[in-house]
């Protein structure tokens, strides 16, 4: 199958990357970025894993529609706020490498995010570094649960990010937020809940 060359003109509009995502508060990002620096200094999980930002990826896709922001927050309505707990060390093997993850106390919530997206992903998670070499991921696995490291918010929103493929090399530049609401119990006519 032949590639498509992301800078070329094309009929229907540029090509974009866009990456749904739960995004915990700073106070907490800041926290994985410390627990990935004690890592790297253990056993080395690189610079592309050390710098990434702590998420939970709900879906990812390709697509030339400049609004898929708009397409995921109808998708996600009536989502309502929920809390996210991070609680244990985890990996997933595959083959030769692991990625190194933080597992989700109750994933019921961001599952059922992740079905209204139509997502390929079944287990949410926040990974802490992709690609280790099995021996290496099962070490930093062992040293994170010893160290048991947990970590909770109260999810609001969800982050859509958006990079131009044929500026990829750039990043995630662009960013929407999408609230989740609190449904609210219709009223009658005083003005009392139903």
């Amino acid at each position: 199958m032949k590639k498509r060359i992301y800078n070329q003109m094309s009929l229907f509009g540029p090509l974009y990357a866009y990456l749904a995502v739960l995004s915990p508060p700073v106070s907490i990002r800041n926290q994985i970025a410390s627990l990935k620096r004690e890592l790297d200094a253990i056993a080395g999980i690189g610079e592309r894993n050390l710098h990434s930002i702590g998420h939970i990826t709900l879906i990812d896709s390709l697509t030339d529609d400049s609004c898929f922001q708009n397409t995921v927050a109808k998708m996600l309505q009536p989502a309502e706020p929920f809390r996210v707990r991070l609680k244990n060390a985890n990996t997933f093997n595959h083959g030769r490498y692991s990625t190194l993850y933080l597992e989700i106390e109750d994933p019921l919530p961001i599952v059922g995010l992740m079905e209204s997206l139509k997502s390929p992903y079944k287990t949410p998670h926040l990974s802490i570094a992709k690609r280790l070499p099995n021996d290496r991921a099962e070490i930093l696995k062992s040293y994170l649960r010893d160290k048991c490291y947990e970590a909770e918010w109260l999810c609001a929103e969800v982050k859509v990010l958006r990079k131009r493929m044929s500026e990829k090399h750039l990043g995630f530049r662009e960013s929407f937020t999408i609230p989740l609401q609190k449904i609210l119990p219709a009223r009658n006519q005083t003005g009392e809940g139903l």
